[in-house]
């Protein structure tokens, strides 16, 4: 959307309208991160109570951005549609006048399934995968989407008994899996709640991004995961830590892997191509 065509922004600009009232778009980026994230600090600490429906979905983007932007809470009433990366498709969300009938056939899903306490979490992370799919086709608000989708999951997992750690999943990842998603592929985004819900997975995962954060990489950019089992891989070893090594692939991609899959003799910087027996995830946080 233009600045001429939005009501959300201030005339001629792509700035959205916010209670700051910041012009400068970087500068709201900014305001917006540093009060966001004492709301979610705040969510952590007394979570909202509710039904997980619509009415708490809005609830939560509410307390979010309640310091950000005067429609904290409320459904857009505008088209959306966003270019995910340079040169790639537009993807178009659920129409506005669809909004409040698609979360009410998304919600109504979700109370129909079969209790998710108690069932084993490979069980509950394509349950939570195909929530948070829909919940990102939706893309109800003008703006805090992702974050409040996200908080809208955790807090079904931790009322079903189970985690997530989102902290392990990269913007890239979330991204692509988000995509594939939007066009009815749903694999990514399975295969990325399997594994923030597997205890053997995200330990390695956390190890590997508190050392490319202390080199200064930023990993947030970039795809970063465990290795999917039977899936051969060709790349350069990075270095090993404890059972776990870390691998960039010819894709460009960061990938942790089990030291028995690789040769024993391999150095960071060797070019190495092996096939993952990584178990299927079982084990909950």
């Amino acid at each position: 959307m233009s600045g001429g065509s939005d009501p959300y922004v201030y005339p001629g600009t792509n700035t959205l309208k916010n209670l700051a009232n910041i012009r400068d778009p970087q500068e709201l980026t900014t305001f917006e991160a540093e009060a966001t994230l004492r709301r979610v600090l705040e969510l952590l600490r007394r979570p909202i109570q509710g039904n997980f429906d619509t009415a708490y979905l809005k609830a939560i983007h509410k307390h979010l951005f309640q310091d950000v932007y005067p429609w904290a809470g409320r459904f857009r009433t505008t088209v959306l549609a966003k270019r995910e990366f340079e040169g790639g498709p537009v993807i178009y969300f659920t129409e506005p006048h669809l909004l409040e009938y698609e979360a009410e056939r998304i919600f109504s899903a979700l109370h129909r399934a079969t209790p998710l306490r108690g069932i084993p979490s490979h069980r509950f992370a394509r349950e939570a995968a195909t929530l948070l799919a829909g919940l990102n086709t939706l893309h109800p608000f003008r703006e805090g989407n992702g974050r409040t989708q996200r908080a809208f999951v955790q807090a079904v997992a931790q009322k079903s008994g189970h985690s997530l750690y989102f902290d392990t999943v990269s913007r890239e990842r979330m991204v692509r899996a988000s995509i594939l998603s939007t066009h009815g592929d749903p694999s990514m985004m399975i295969r990325l709640f399997q594994e923030i819900t597997d205890a053997d997975r995200v330990k390695p995962l956390r190890r590997a991004i508190a050392f490319l954060e202390a080199n200064g990489f930023k990993w947030n950019d970039i795809y970063i995961a465990t290795t999917t089992p039977g899936q051969t891989y060709t790349g350069r070893l990075v270095g090993r830590d404890q059972d776990a090594f870390m691998m960039r692939t010819v894709a460009d991609q960061i990938i942790i892997g089990k030291q028995s899959d690789i040769q024993p003799e391999a150095r960071s910087e060797d070019q190495l191509s092996f096939t993952a027996s990584w178990p299927e995830p079982k084990t909950a946080i």
